[in-house]
């Protein structure tokens, strides 16, 4: 009877461990995830701090641009003189 008793005291343990193991696990599993996840949130801000310089950017190359075509339009235009 001895043996039968440790036999499944064995059993259960070999079972705890493995439940334990597969808790672990699931918990490493889970902060990777949300290691990626923080990961890929940190480089979708970032491509919006990169694309605010690139259209702040743009936005002034347009502006002397379109004072240039203005200018240039200026001093093309016929001038009437008295």
């Amino acid at each position: 009877m001895a043996d039968s008793a440790a036999s499944v005291t064995g059993a259960g343990a070999i079972t705890g461990a493995a439940s334990s193991v597969d808790d672990i696990s699931s918990a490493l599993s889970s902060s990777s995830y949300m290691g990626q996840m923080d990961a890929i949130q940190a480089q979708m801000q970032q491509n919006q701090v990169d694309k605010a310089k690139r259209d702040a950017e743009n936005q002034r190359i347009n502006g002397i641009a379109d004072s240039a075509a203005q200018a240039g339009s200026a001093a093309s235009q016929v001038k009437i003189q008295y």
